[in-house]
């Protein structure tokens, strides 16, 4: 009865212990398992259509490595190697590919839907702010070439009036 009961419990034991996502169960493994770091390239905040990669770096060698974003209900990303770092490519982002994301990996000698501890979350913002930036410094630039037209123009007219006003010997 007594060993029944210690199945019961050891088989209860990681369904207490997981941190459940959309469509993925990630048992969470004991603090020994330290959390990987998340990086994006070029940067966390870029514009539309640019490509991004965000990398996922363990303090050890990992067999494969998990991308998760946060309120997503597609599966996540995964990458199968066999060192500290995996890269996740995204191609031409768009503003709803921005959020928040988080790594885990896995090492071959775990137990199976066991990940590490999730990396700190990385916001990746997709946004295009600058772009307006761009437009107030080219409406500023015109507003120069504008102004440097209208004095060009001015000056010829004072030339050709002062010449026509000349006398008729005094002409070059």
């Amino acid at each position: 009865m007594a060993l029944v009961l210690i199945l019961q419990l050891l088989t209860l034991w990681p369904l207490c212990h997981t941190d459940i996502t959309p469509s993925v169960v990630i048992i969470v493994p004991p603090a020994l398992y330290h959390k990987p770091w998340l990086g994006a390239q070029p940067a966390t905040v870029v514009t539309p259509g640019v490509n991004v990669t965000l990398r996922c770096r363990a303090p050890q060698p990992a067999w494969r490595f998990g991308l998760f974003k946060l309120g997503e209900i597609s599966p996540p990303l995964f990458r199968d190697v066999s060192s500290e770092l995996a890269e996740f490519f995204l191609e031409e982002v768009t503003p709803a590919q921005g959020g928040s994301y988080h790594c885990c990996y896995r090492r071959p000698d775990w137990r199976p839907g066991v990940w590490s501890q999730p990396s700190d979350p990385l916001e990746l913002l997709v946004t295009d702010s600058s772009s307006s930036d761009y437009t107030r410094g080219n409406l500023v630039r015109l507003g120069l070439a504008g102004l440097v037209l209208i004095s060009l123009g001015a000056l010829v007219t004072f030339d050709w009036r002062s010449q026509s006003r000349a006398p008729a010997g005094v002409r070059p």
